[in-house]
This record gives structure tokens, C-alpha cells and sequence, in this order.
């Protein structure tokens, strides 16, 4: 599976969700909370980095293969890509719940305008 591919079907999948019915406030408020976790993880993946990065003879003996560096080290900026994309998306979605909002009362007045028969 190509990757564009991949990317439309992801886009179709989450199109889908908001075209459903779900309340759009709802979703951005879900996936807001997504990103804060993930944030809130990045962050103490990094304090955990810091505090676990090997110095002095430990550092000598990373460098030169003989023993490896801690995970959480090597996970620190892996977390922090997560927290980032999912930043992105949490914007993503707080932009799109308000666009949403504010067609909905316009689409709303729309209706009221026209007299029933």
C-alpha cells in the first residue's frame, strides 16, 4: 500500500467521524485531551533523559559500544514527535469544531428565513 494511499484512507476514516453525527466539540475535546497527555509524557520522557543520560565513564563506554545508552534516552525524542503530531492534530481538530460552529447557526437562520408551506 503506497502511501498517499495510506493518507486518504486515514483522511476518509476520520471525514467519516466528523460527516457521522458526532458532535464536533466533542471530538476536539477527546483528541485535546490526547495531545495533553502525550505532552504531559514527552515532558517527563525528557526529564527522565536528562536525568538518566550517562556522563563521565558511562558516556566513554556508550560511545564506544560497550554498553548502550538507557532506553528512555532513546525514546525521549520518539515521545516528542508524538506530542508534537499530536499537537498538530489537536489544533486540526479545535479549528475544524469551531468552523463547524459557527456554519451551524448560519445554516440554522437559513432555515427559519423561508416561510412553511
Amino acid at each position: 500500500m503506497t502511501d498517499k494511499l495510506r493518507i486518504g484512507k486515514n483522511a476518509l476514516i476520520f471525514q467519516r467521524i466528523l460527516l457521522s453525527g458526532m458532535n464536533h466539540e466533542t471530538i476536539a475535546a477527546r483528541v485535546e485531551h490526547i495531545s495533553m497527555a502525550t505532552g504531559i509524557l514527552a515532558g517527563l520522557a525528557a526529564a527522565g533523559a536528562v536525568l538518566a543520560e550517562p556522563t563521565g565513564l558511562d558516556a566513554l563506554g556508550v560511545w564506544l559500544g560497550i554498553t548502550d545508552e538507557p532506553f528512555i534516552v532513546r525514546m525521549a525524542p520518539l515521545l516528542g514527535s508524538l506530542a508534537t503530531a499530536s499537537g498538530t492534530l489537536s489544533g486540526f481538530t479545535y479549528f475544524l469544531a469551531q468552523r463547524q460552529k459557527r456554519r451551524s447557526p448560519n445554516k440554522a437562520t437559513e432555515r427559519k428565513a423561508t416561510p412553511p408551506e
